[in-house]
């Protein structure tokens, strides 16, 4: 009997659309549904721990994906095309909970997310994960500063 291969993660640009496949999750977006990009790197056993984040309204929902997957300079690409800004990432090595607005330019740099996580766990994660121990995981919620500037200009980000 033959098992069906499951498709490894990856992203897929078609035309003004850009999307992500992980298994059955999977998810795509168009240039008008963005508010806000950013980077952020979290504690993962699996070792996807580094993330691209869209966020898609000013309330703070998001999808994200896993910038370790094939097809994703053609994202970055795809996003910088779309959003007339440069996409660069800058938090591959970075330890867990970092986090920064890649795009819009007014946000550049200011980090993306606020993690409610112990200052200790937070120092030693990525050595505990080493050793083998996985931690819990912390509560993430778009910064709100960042959310404050969405608010502030909704009328300009929101879809129509």
């Amino acid at each position: 009997m033959l098992h069906a291969v499951e498709d490894p993660d990856r992203f897929v640009v078609e035309g003004l659309t850009l999307g992500y496949r992980q298994g059955r999750a999977e998810w795509d977006i168009g240039r008008h549904e963005i508010v806000c990009v950013g980077e952020a790197t979290t504690e993962s056993p699996t070792g996807e721990d580094w993330l691209i984040c869209l966020i898609t309204d000013v309330h703070g929902t998001w999808l994200e994906a896993s910038l370790y997957s094939p097809g994703r300079n053609d994202a970055l690409q795809w996003l910088s095309n779309a959003l007339n800004s440069s996409m660069e990432v800058k938090l591959a090595h970075a330890p867990p909970f970092r986090s920064r607005v890649m795009w819009p330019p007014e946000m550049k740099e200011r980090p993306l997310f606020e993690y409610q996580v112990s200052p200790l766990r937070r120092a030693f994660s990525r050595g505990l994960r080493r050793l083998g121990f996985s931690g819990r995981g912390g509560v993430q919620t778009v910064h709100p500063g960042v959310l404050d500037y969405l608010w502030r200009n909704r009328n300009l980000i929101e879809p129509r």
